[in-house]
């Protein structure tokens, strides 16, 4: 297969910082480095790495300190570029990059939890659980025990994945609400169940990438990971059931089909690459591999396009999130209308482009 697009797309958006993307201390951003960390793991190419530390280094003050991290406010979202920095201080040994490893991990002892022992998403959302939150969090907290604790324990990552699947599952179609208030108190959750109202297709793909990567990251640990792997072929095959026959998945899944819904660029790109990733890892059935093909070949021919010689990602939800916006004051309520026209469709964001560019990895891998 020839994805020369895709290789220009990847070439191209390195240099879009300012214009794609921010250069700042952001989850999004995070994603993006990681698809050129994975492709610098899987190709050695020193220019996919320096890109990453550059980036990463422009973040520093003269003290070996990121301004943009504040310790003080506990929000799931800002762990996740953390993750970046375990690569470069194995690479280069500079202590600035574990110091930043480390006071984020300190963070983590005195952080907010539900009653059920999961994080709340953030100081903002009390008393919730997002799937986009086990995607910013677990990976990183794994990997730090891994790497630097005496003790290997695992157990909290693994209960915290129990809570997701007990709170956020719907047994009926196995598929996953995007959010779960322990409260019940929020304007946007069911009075009874304490979910979000709907499915959404890219937190259930935060979801399948937390426990792709967190699985890659326990290899050769002496931790039981039969339960996550259960866990990561359950979420799949949901998920499978409502796959469009172009390989893509609606924005709002359980509604597949309806009137104003879209097939949507960065769920479908998660879910590929945690397909694909899965299948190489031997964590699912090598039949599956065509699924996740799928889905990335049904975004090239949907959404990836070309125009004065840059190309183009399209089909992306900008954003999406529960409640009131913390600095726009925006409310979102989680209907169905809120999901399909509340938020815009846009082009090379990377909430799409970085699990586009990770699932155009996978693929390389398994050639």
């Amino acid at each position: 297969m020839a994805y020369e697009k895709v290789e220009k797309l990847k070439a191209q958006y390195m240099e879009g910082c300012g214009k794609w993307y921010s250069l700042t201390w952001h989850y999004v951003e995070g994603c993006i480095l990681k698809a050129y960390l994975d492709s610098y793991s899987q190709s050695g190419n020193e220019e996919d790495y320096l890109f990453v530390k550059n980036y990463i280094d422009q973040l520093y003050d003269k003290n070996n300190n990121i301004p943009l991290i504040d310790p003080n406010y506990y929000s799931i979202d800002q762990i996740r570029m953390s993750a970046i920095l375990f690569t470069l201080y194995e690479k280069e040994k500079d202590l600035k990059y574990k110091k930043i490893l480390d006071l984020i991990y300190k963070q983590l002892e005195t952080y907010p939890r539900t009653e059920s022992g999961s994080f709340w998403h953030k100081t903002n959302y009390p008393h919730q659980i997002w799937m986009d939150g086990l995607y910013m969090g677990q990976p990183f907290y794994v990997q730090y025990i891994k790497e630097f604790e005496q003790k290997k324990d695992y157990s909290d990552t693994l209960n915290q994945f129990k809570n997701a699947r007990k709170f956020l599952l719907d047994e009926e179609t196995q598929l996953y609400y995007h959010a779960y208030d322990e409260s019940r108190e929020m304007f946007w959750c069911n009075k009874e169940t304490g979910l979000s109202p709907h499915v959404w297709s890219r937190a259930v793909g935060w979801y399948v990438m937390a426990l792709v990567d967190i699985l890659e990251v326990l290899e050769g640990e002496e931790v039981e990971t039969n339960e996550l792997k259960e866990l990561l072929k359950e979420a799949v095959d949901g998920m499978l059931r409502y796959q469009h026959h172009s390989g893509m998945w609606y924005q709002v899944v359980e509604y597949s089909g309806r009137k104003g819904n879209y097939l949507e660029t960065s769920g479908t790109a998660m879910i590929s690459y945690g397909i694909l990733k899965a299948v190489r890892l031997g964590y699912l059935p090598t039949d599956y591999r065509q699924y996740g093909v799928d889905a990335f070949e049904g975004i090239l021919h949907h959404y990836l396009h070309e125009e004065n010689g840059e190309v183009l990602l399209g089909g992306i939800c900008k954003s999406a999130g529960l409640g009131t916006h913390p600095e726009l004051g925006v409310v979102r309520d989680g209907s169905y209308e809120y999901y399909i026209n509340g938020e815009p469709i846009v082009t090379n964001n990377g909430h799409g482009v970085a699990p586009f560019l990770m699932a155009y990895n996978e693929l390389k891998y398994q050639k």
